[in-house]
């Protein structure tokens, strides 16, 4: 589930990184573009000019928003909102959280993240997580299931998916009297490529569901399967 192109370093890891080069910029730039308008929608068109990844993003009751990957960093990626929300994701599962009201510090035992695999999807993933006003060093365990084979349409797109469901429990959320609070976590994958193309994912039993859709990826796979529209 990795993408084919690595991005040159945007404006974000300026933060981080002393100095950019003019490609840099220049990737800047698009991002800043990309971003200007959180509710923008996107032709087919200018996503696949696009030279930064883009991402539709809707969290709770509000409005759609954009995410646009800002950096790499081995299996993770780091997405970012026009209000620098910045989501870290590892093969789609949001682990790190930058700018919200309550953050997603840390997550751990990424090796066993079952959407890591190639092979055969494992059935359980045990975690440790630190959250903004629940805790830090939270048990999170998962059971996941494959759904069974679907059709979605995304971007005008008929697109064949593999539907798979994870079941989150905080079985010891202490901070409250509620034990085994749990919720199901959805993911989309591409039937022939599996690639992770939409999910729709909760990190933590206060927080937000956040429907997610990558669109640049949905763009290249219709492109690569010779769809039209």
């Amino acid at each position: 589930m990795k993408l084919h192109t690595l991005f040159a370093l945007s404006g974000v890891v300026c933060l981080f990184l002393s100095g950019c080069s003019t490609t840099s910029l220049a990737y800047y730039n698009t991002l800043k573009l990309a971003l200007k308008d959180r509710t923008v929608s996107y032709t087919v068109e200018e996503i696949a000019a696009s030279k930064a990844d883009l991402m539709q993003i809707k969290a709770g009751g509000r409005d759609a928003a954009s995410l646009a990957l800002a950096y790499i960093d081995g299996e993770k990626y780091r997405w970012v909102s026009g209000d620098k929300v910045i989501f870290t994701m590892h093969h789609g599962i949001i682990v790190k959280t930058e700018g919200l009201d309550h953050d997603l510090y840390y997550t751990g035992n990424l090796q066993h993240n079952p959407l890591a695999t190639n092979n055969v999807l494992p059935f359980n993933w045990k975690r440790k997580v630190d959250i903004a006003s629940i805790g830090y060093g939270v048990p999170v365990d998962s059971s996941w299931r494959i759904e069974g084979e679907e059709t979605r349409e995304y971007l005008g797109f008929s697109v064949p998916v593999i539907k798979v469901i994870e079941t989150v429990e905080f079985s010891e959320y202490t901070p409250f009297i509620d034990v085994g609070l749990s919720w199901e976590n959805t993911y989309f994958l591409h039937k022939y490529s599996k690639e992770l193309l939409a999910s729709k994912q909760q990190f933590s039993p206060e927080g937000d569901v956040y429907d997610m859709v990558y669109l640049s990826r949905v763009v290249r796979e219709m492109k690569t399967q010779g769809a039209t529209q």
